[in-house]
């Protein structure tokens, strides 16, 4: 399966939408990946004018396996998640894009990014397993929040912000519990069929065929 199938795919859900999505973009030529990809977000949204975004079809036949039921609640559970979450982190977790990418291909600020990635893990981790518990948070919650998606990600982060994240976290016992939620929902994501998608960085270029990764980054 190509990049675009199985990204069309995390968005809409699988079936007859995510693919023709993904046919069309691949129809339009264009040989920029971020281009591509931007505008399978395009298509997507479109497609889903006509129809909600679900998890696969259930299969006819044996009782599924256990990989493939993790594979089943995860993707219910991203269905539940708003468009842009789920766009972000198809393009996050599954094609491995920095924040600048993010930005180009959901088609928002790159500034907006991290926090959109931060809500993004939370709300999937409440889909998964049940919500954080909010009810000692801190008026700094927002600023680390969006640090905090930027340290995950590798993405720049001053001395002083790196020296106060970390500071903060010690402090701080319900934003602390927020960065395990975000990086337990980043393993769960990026397990979900793990060779479904490439983990590397690309800035441009055709869109490649998905090959098999590594677990992490």
């Amino acid at each position: 399966m190509e990049e675009l199938d199985v990204f069309c795919a995390r968005i809409l859900g699988s079936g007859d939408a995510a693919a023709n999505a993904a046919l069309r973009v691949r129809g339009a030529g264009s040989e920029d990946r971020i281009e591509q990809l931007a505008a399978a977000v395009a298509t997507c949204r479109a497609q889903a004018q006509a129809a909600e975004p679900g998890p696969p079809p259930e299969p006819a036949g044996a009782a599924p396996g256990l990989a493939e039921t993790v594979a089943r609640e995860l993707a219910a559970a991203t269905a539940r998640l708003p468009r842009e979450q789920r766009e972000a982190l198809a393009s996050r977790e599954l094609l491995g894009l920095s924040h600048e990418q993010v930005a180009r291909v959901v088609g928002i600020e790159c500034s907006a990014v991290a926090p959109l990635l931060a809500q993004a893990r939370l709300a999937l981790r409440t889909q998964v397993r049940g919500a954080v518990d909010r009810a000692a948070d801190c008026p700094e919650r927002d600023r680390a929040l969006r640090m905090m998606a930027q340290r995950q990600d590798s993405e720049p982060l001053s001395d002083e912000g790196d020296s106060w994240l970390l500071d903060h976290l010690g402090e701080c016992a319900a934003c602390n519990e927020s960065h395990a939620a975000m990086l337990e929902a980043s393993v769960c994501y990026r397990a979900w069929g793990v060779n479904d998608g490439p983990r590397e960085s690309h800035s441009a270029g055709a869109t490649t065929p998905v090959a098999g990764s590594d677990a992490g980054q």
